[in-house]
Order: structure tokens, then C-alpha cells, then sequence
């Protein structure tokens, strides 16, 4: 029983750490700043991997943890992402939500506008909402950038190791944003 326990535990802990990688390792793959992805998780769904919203709209959704909107899942499908990994792999979304950054990067230059993309989509008549998006997740992206010096600065005022330090990735800054926000 003992053994079993810990097995289970240890699995826990291994599943957790894998999804702990996913803004660093899918802001390393796209080349966007991991903490930026986290802004956007914690605006989105408040770092929910479940989360699923369809209150806007009868005929679209939004899910997981970057709420990856229901219109891109059949671009999606083509690299064997389903609706069901986005909401059960929160790597996944993380990933398709960097995807769909990365490609607003593309089309419209990387800027503020690109991500208000991401949540309004690019219409003129949804630029104010654009504009809200992008200064609402400007201002958490600015948060977490001040929480992820301040911890350097704690770590160096201590002598440990910044190099490679988990407590800098964006999955822990964002984490302890979301358990200790700013008021």
C-alpha cells in the first residue's frame, strides 16, 4: 500500500512538472517571451487547463487553459489536435495557444495589436476590444516581468544560483501570481 501510494504521488508530481514546462518550452519553440503566454493564460482562464467558455457566442468556444477559440480546430486537427487534448493536455494548449500568437505575429507584426488579436480577433469594428485586450495583458505581462526580477534579486541577494533556477520560469512566476495577486 505504501509503495502504491508513492507511485501514485510520484506520477502526480512527474505529470505536474512536465505541464510546469509549457510556457517556457512553447515560448522557446515560437520565439515568445514565456511570460507573455502566462499573461495570456491568466487572463484567459486564470491558469484553468479546464476552462471552457461559450457564453459570447451559440456557435463557437473557447478551452483550456489559453482558451484556444473553437475556430481554429480544424487548422488543428491537422496536427492531431483535438478539442479533448487542448482541455486534458495543458502542453497542448499551451502550444496551440503559442501557435495561434506566433501567426498573429506573422500576419500582423509583433505588436500589442497582434495580441488583441489573439482574444477580438483581427476586425476593424473589435479594435476598441483589441485595444482593452492588449493594455489588460500588457499590464499582467508587466507584473510578471517585476515578480521575475524581484526573485532574481532575492536568489542573488542569497547566493543561489539564478542560472537555470526554477523558481524564474514563467510557469512558477505565473503561479504565485495567480496565489498572491497584485491589489
Amino acid at each position: 500500500m505504501k509503495w502504491f501510494v508513492l507511485l501514485a504521488l510520484a506520477a502526480t508530481f512527474s505529470s505536474q512538472a512536465n505541464t510546469q514546462m509549457c510556457f517556457t518550452r512553447a515560448g522557446k519553440d515560437y520565439g515568445i517571451d514565456p511570460l507573455l503566454l502566462a499573461a495570456i493564460s491568466i487572463q484567459e482562464s486564470s491558469l484553468n487547463p479546464r476552462a471552457i467558455n461559450n457564453t459570447y457566442s451559440a456557435t463557437q468556444e473557447d478551452v483550456c487553459g489559453m482558451q484556444v477559440n473553437s475556430s481554429h480546430y480544424k487548422e488543428l486537427k491537422k496536427f492531431n489536435i483535438t478539442r479533448e487534448r487542448l482541455l486534458n493536455e495543458p502542453c497542448i494548449c499551451t502550444y496551440a495557444g503559442a501557435w495561434v500568437l506566433a501567426r498573429n505575429f506573422r500576419s500582423y507584426g509583433k505588436n500589442w495589436d497582434s495580441v488583441g488579436i489573439y482574444n477580438a480577433g483581427p476586425r476593424q469594428k473589435m479594435m476598441a476590444v483589441r485595444k482593452s485586450y492588449a493594455r489588460t495583458i500588457s499590464g499582467i505581462y508587466k507584473v510578471l516581468l517585476v515578480r521575475k526580477k524581484m526573485t532574481q534579486d532575492y536568489l542573488i541577494s542569497r547566493n543561489i544560483s539564478t542560472t537555470d533556477n526554477p523558481l524564474l520560469s514563467a510557469e512558477s512566476i505565473a503561479s504565485e501570481a495567480i496565489k498572491y495577486p497584485v491589489r
